[in-house]
């Protein structure tokens, strides 16, 4: 005598549990990681243009988002000269760091000072002979 059989037997033989069971795992996945994804993570700073002024070149090295700081180096023997900090960021401790990071953005040179843009557009004049460093108004 003819005996069906049962369909849960029919759906685990037909490999639909197999495919349930591989969606279950990547919906889970998905669940895990994309919280990480959406997470404010900052996108890589913008490459500085070094800035070449008397034989000095000036660099905004951009690789700490703490300080922001440049460097001069001898054109000509690429010796290290000096760095000098033009900024400090304050970072909130129960906030994500890397969101609160400022860097600098350009650097140019105006009636022999050195000018450093700010991410958030603050302007700061670097005298080269004192190193002294002073916020300037917008341009």
């Amino acid at each position: 005598m003819f005996r069906p059989r049962p369909r849960w037997l029919i759906l685990l033989s037909s490999g639909f549990f197999t495919f349930m069971s591989r969606s279950v795992l990547i919906f889970v996945a998905v669940a895990l990681l994309l919280p990480s994804l959406v997470l404010a993570k900052r996108i890589a700073p913008a490459k500085v243009e070094p800035v070449v002024y008397q034989g000095v070149r000036y660099i905004a090295p951009n690789d700490d988002g703490r300080r922001a700081y440049i460097e001069a180096w001898d054109a000509q023997t690429n010796k290290k000269l000096w760095n000098l900090t033009i900024f400090t960021n304050r970072i909130h401790p129960t906030l994500e760091q890397d969101v609160q990071w400022v860097f600098i953005k350009a650097l140019n040179i105006r009636d022999g000072a050195l000018m450093v843009t700010s991410e958030r557009d603050k302007i700061y004049r670097v005298d080269l002979k004192t190193k002294a460093v002073t916020q300037s108004a917008r341009v």
